[in-house]
């Protein structure tokens, strides 16, 4: 995890599934808590990722929403977007390909305020 003044980043690497999940979630819930300016998950480590990592993400980015914070998801692993875009999930989960596409977004949200 690293926090800037510009956003807190929670980077995950390794397989999102039954047993990595519930410490995701916590460790979100622990950033959100402390009220970033954004929050940026990234999961260019992930090789794998579960309905209950999918889960963990969309609660993630709905908390983040509702406290007013932007959230931005780094994914370029295909076990990790493949199934975000056939569940339609990319809808509400703001995919980037890397940091500085993710960035330039979180300025654009930044500026819309």
């Amino acid at each position: 995890m690293t926090t800037t003044a510009d956003a807190a980043t929670v980077t995950v690497s390794g397989d999102l599934d039954l047993a990595t999940t519930p410490g995701l979630r916590d460790r979100l819930d622990v950033e959100l808590k402390s009220r970033p300016s954004a929050l940026i998950i990234d999961l260019e480590g992930v090789g794998f990722c579960s309905s209950g990592g999918l889960s963990a993400l969309l609660e993630a980015a709905t908390n983040a929403h509702a406290r007013g914070i932007p959230c931005a998801i780094i994914a370029t692993q295909r076990a990790v977007i493949r199934p975000i875009k056939l569940l339609q999930l990319d809808r509400v989960l703001p995919l980037h390909a890397d940091r500085a596409e993710a960035e330039t977004w979180l300025g654009l949200v930044a500026r819309l305020r």
